[in-house]
């Protein structure tokens, strides 16, 4: 079921719209990002759209006895924000979850590491259409998909590598488009040469693998 309701479902498990069999698409020129930031600060949302929202995906606590258990709905713990051009922002939204916090009946807190998930309203219900475990660090205007396209930051522990993924919106979900630089520790560098497909290919599904994209 791709339905989210409870937001638990998806925390628990990680899987990502499409099979196994999805082909990478070749990335094309690395155009501009506009850089994107979140610092997770502030004691009250200044849209009220920003808490309604929290409230049907029933992620957090609005008032708790224990505010050190589950977390509060608090511009400390989410952020909110549209992706894209022409929806209204509580039927097409980007939640990023604060890493390590505890959302609301999740049986644990998630992993120290950001949650980034995409959602779009289908019939009446909030639909996931994108989910990553990384920072959301740009975004880029795309007037054809009528989406923004996202760059998100992914680090993989276990190779102490870092990617810049680059992901575009098909008109039902985000889909990985390339990878636009990389970091084994040495700098960033880009992938050039006869075997960039199939590397970037083999880079999206060891992404997949270790669910940073789900």
């Amino acid at each position: 079921m791709r339905y989210i309701l409870p937001l638990l479902m998806i925390l628990a498990t990680f899987t990502m719209c499409g099979g196994p069999e999805e082909v990478v698409k070749p990335p094309q020129s690395d155009d501009y990002f506009e850089s994107v930031t979140t610092d997770f600060t502030g004691k009250s949302f200044k849209n009220p759209l920003d808490l309604k929202i929290l409230k049907e995906l029933d992620v957090c606590e609005f008032t708790s006895a224990d505010s050190t258990y589950f977390a509060t709905c608090s511009p400390e713990n989410f952020k909110i924000s549209p992706f894209k051009n022409s929806a209204k922002l509580e039927d097409a939204f980007i939640l990023e979850m604060k890493a390590g916090i505890f959302p609301k009946n999740a049986e644990m807190p998630i992993p120290p590491i950001r949650h980034v998930i995409v959602f779009e309203r289908e019939a009446g219900k909030l639909v996931k259409v994108g989910g990553f475990r990384g920072n959301l660090i740009g975004v880029r205007k795309n007037e054809k998909s009528g989406a923004n396209d996202l760059l998100l930051a992914l680090y993989d522990s276990d190779d102490e590598t870092l990617f810049h993924c680059a992901f575009k919106w098909n008109g039902k979900k985000y889909e990985f488009h390339g990878i636009e630089r990389l970091d084994y520790g040495s700098g960033f560098r880009t992938i050039k040469g006869d075997k960039k497909l199939e590397t970037t290919q083999q880079i999206f599904q060891q992404l997949r693998d270790k669910s940073l994209i789900f």
